[in-house]
């Protein structure tokens, strides 16, 4: 069993990053220890850090990884994390094809205004009054 410094080292992670997923509930340590209140750590749970690490780097959500690890179906939340970034580079990708055509020299866009005059005509207007609702206590 190893401390939670000696786990953090050997995981690459941060101790409040093993504190955090402690309170969130993804990573509880085998057991606490009654006198010092250390949390303690196995070798085997190397494997469900990873796990977590991995799904925190596609962008996956503290809670749903939580969900994922309760058993909830990990390709339904897979498939809204790939939507999600589709989306993200479609909206990345117009923002690039702006920047590209003002890169281009097309500072601004070439409008040309044109005066007209038209003829006269009668508008109907009808001023509604305002009515106030007070509601006396």
């Amino acid at each position: 069993m190893f401390r939670i410094g000696e786990f953090s080292k050997m995981s690459k992670t941060t101790v409040k990053t093993l504190r955090h997923y402690d309170k969130e509930g993804l990573l509880k340590p085998e057991e606490v220890d009654k006198f010092t209140s250390y949390r303690l750590y196995t070798t085997d749970q190397l494997i469900q850090l990873h796990r977590i690490q991995e799904l925190r780097q596609i962008g996956i959500s503290i809670n749903e990884i939580g969900l994922i690890l309760s058993g909830h179906d990990l390709d339904e939340i897979l498939q809204k994390r790939k939507s999600e970034l589709i989306s993200e580079l479609a909206h990345g990708q117009n923002q690039l094809s702006r920047i590209e055509f003002i890169l281009k020299g097309e500072k601004t866009m070439n409008y040309s205004a044109t005066i007209k005059e038209l003829p006269g005509c009668i508008v109907y207007s009808k001023k509604i009054p305002l009515q106030y609702n007070v509601q006396h206590a």
